[in-house]
């Protein structure tokens, strides 16, 4: 089949600011994952790959070969790189139908190849600041290496966590871009500055490592449970920042202010149930996997696809619609499915593929019909 020459143009332009090609194909990825859950193959580890793996380490790269080269001052072409990677999320994507062990391979070499470009951009750029960052790829690379090599699934699992991590590493930048727009909203506010507290955030991700350490090397103690109230109470902690009312008046910023909400809910039932041994804790891992991590992943899509693509930070309709699905998913996932077994699978997944359904309908044609922009910031 003979592609045309303005498809042709398209997708140059896509391999050429790779957030947008790997955006699009992380999405179709989450809608993949999501309805696999309606065929007759292994779907629990087949959507725990697509998701874990697949789904979050393009939008991991979409996201980094846009942010980091702002941060490290990056010049150099990415398209190749967008190749590489490219190729090698697609041999694994092709594997995982056949063999999750080789999918897992080229996975784990896509890691590997993102991990060493980050570090040389960092490296070159004398740039001490994102430590943080290489600290949290490490971590995914090194959990899906020891998964490799011992098969432990745990390992695999709590890989969820470090993107926990990740998310609380970059939320200082995203609090202070939707601080700042809401506030550039407000009338008589143009000078007004929204400073979020980094102690919090820092707390924050120190007991997510306490967490993390404690499963790894004491699975069995109770200690395991008291760190993730500590992270729960941690994240309610870091809330507070968002209490003013001209803050609330957004609604990117009740949409966000929800995902960490929920973020902390997820640690604090994983805490409480396993103290009372209530067996819940895999409902609150879900809970945290959705209303966080995939809720984290959805945000950074628009924020990002507007802000790169010359749009104002006004979240369209579908958009919004689809955040409302992914928090609902959430909730029948994580709470709702201890009450009635419909709540456990098939609902959650239709309302994440449609979410994801909704998000590719407006930002492949806003990235399809708008050349990509420098961050206005």
């Amino acid at each position: 089949m003979k592609i045309s020459k303005g498809k042709f143009i398209m997708i140059n332009n896509f391999f050429t600011y790779p957030m947008r090609i790997f955006f699009l194909m992380s999405s179709a990825c989450a809608v993949l994952g999501a309805s696999v859950f309606f065929t007759p193959t292994d779907f629990v580890s087949l959507h725990k790959f697509i998701f874990l793996q697949l789904f979050l380490a393009l939008a991991y790269a979409g996201f980094l070969l846009t942010g980091l080269t702002d941060w490290t001052n990056f010049q150099a072409s990415l398209k190749i790189h967008a190749y590489i990677l490219f190729s090698l999320f697609f041999i694994s994507f092709i594997l995982a139908f056949f063999s999750l062990f080789l999918a897992h391979c080229f996975i784990a070499l896509f890691w590997l190849y993102l991990v060493l470009l980050c570090l040389y951009m960092i490296w070159q750029d004398k740039n001490d600041d994102q430590f943080g960052v290489l600290g949290f790829l490490f971590g995914i690379l090194g959990f899906e290496i020891y998964y490799l090599i011992s098969g432990n699934e745990k390992f695999l699992n709590l890989q969820v966590f470090i993107h926990v991590i990740a998310i609380l590493l970059i939320s200082y930048r995203v609090s202070v871009v939707l601080g700042k727009e809401a506030l550039k909203r407000e009338k008589g506010m143009d000078e007004a500055l929204f400073v979020p507290n980094f102690i919090y955030k820092n707390i924050a991700i120190c007991c997510v490592c306490a967490f993390l350490l404690l499963n790894i090397f004491f699975e069995a103690s109770l200690g395991v449970y008291y760190a993730a109230i500590a992270c729960g109470s941690a994240v309610l902690a870091k809330l507070k920042e968002w209490h003013y009312k001209e803050l609330f008046k957004h609604s990117f910023v009740l949409l966000y202010y929800f995902m960490q909400l929920f973020l902390a809910v997820g640690f604090l039932g994983i805490g409480f149930s396993g103290i009372f041994e209530l067996h819940l804790e895999t409902n609150f891992m879900h809970l945290i996997a959705i209303n966080a991590v995939v809720f984290s992943v959805m945000l950074i899509f628009n924020v990002a696809g507007l802000r790169h693509s010359g749009q104002e930070l006004e979240f369209l309709r579908l958009s919004k619609i689809a955040f409302i699905l992914v928090l609902l998913a959430g909730i029948s996932r994580g709470i709702l499915a201890y009450f009635w077994s419909g709540f456990y699978i098939h609902l959650p997944a239709t309302l994440i593929a449609i979410a994801f359904v909704f998000w590719l309908i407006n930002f492949y044609v806003i990235f399809k019909d708008n050349d990509f922009s420098d961050d206005p910031e």
